[in-house]
């Protein structure tokens, strides 16, 4: 801790740390597209080259190859997803649902897989949504899924602490949050989602939120920090009331 707080308060420290965290990045997108490179290579010695050397280009050789580059895209989908979730797999190892100081070996880490994340949010999830590339990313980061979930949505925080239930369908723009920051702490709790429940558009899922089996969660819905919403619930969000109707709505007292 005190090694940490350290590091947290020397200006020449962050600035060596944050070149090394960020020449890691660097590493992992270089190895994201190692085999989409090699590709283009491959397929540029193929079709283009010979036929420069020649004077022979013909625009069918220049369509192929575009084609080849528009795979490349394919190739770094796949590649891509597989080692940032890796990644992010093994830098969160070991970290458990708990309050963490600010300046700490654990939120050092968790900042660190979050970057890798947010590269994968910036370059590869938003184009593979209710894919099976999408569900594939989030098994290997570790989210419990069950069978036939659908995800419209990249938002799902921390997904090693997530728990997916069977026929669960999370809409576009949702957020699943299994952190918090406050008081200067890292908070990781767990959130769990039953069977048959529907989550719809650009809702936000607090940590620790539990919510049943054959629920409906609302569009723009705001679930709170460890809310247990029980089974078969309908939920539906109240936009446009102040926050004094809308806790009275939600206690019942209409």
């Amino acid at each position: 801790m005190g090694l940490v707080k350290r590091i947290a308060e020397s200006g020449g420290v962050q600035i060596v740390l944050t070149l090394l965290v960020y020449t890691f990045y660097a590493i992992i997108l270089g190895l994201s597209l190692a085999p989409a490179v090699y590709f283009v290579l491959y397929s540029f010695n193929w079709l283009i080259r010979p036929e420069i050397l020649s004077g022979t280009l013909t625009l069918k050789n220049v369509f192929l190859f575009s084609l080849a580059i528009g795979g490349a895209f394919y190739i770094f989908f796949l590649s891509g997803a597989l080692v940032m979730s890796s990644t992010i797999r093994l830098l969160s190892l070991g970290i458990k649902p708990g309050k963490y100081p600010a300046m700490s070996v654990t939120t050092l880490r968790w900042l660190i897989y979050s970057g890798v994340y947010t590269l994968a949010i910036r370059l590869i999830l938003p184009l593979i949504p209710m894919t099976f590339l999408t569900n594939i990313f989030f098994r290997i980061i570790g989210c419990k899924m069950g069978k036939n979930v659908k995800l419209n949505t990249w938002n799902l925080n921390d997904a090693y602490l997530l728990e997916l239930g069977d026929n669960v369908i999370v809409g576009g723009a949702t957020d699943i949050s299994c952190h918090l920051f406050e008081n200067y702490q890292l908070i990781l709790k767990p959130i769990r989602i039953g069977d048959n429940t529907l989550i719809g558009a650009h809702c936000y899922i607090s940590p620790g939120v539990v919510i049943g089996k054959n629920c409906t969660i609302g569009l723009n819905s705001f679930i709170r920090q460890d809310k247990v919403i029980p089974d078969n619930t309908k939920l539906t969000s109240v936009s446009s009331l102040n926050m004094r109707d809308a806790y009275r709505i939600e206690r019942g007292k209409f």
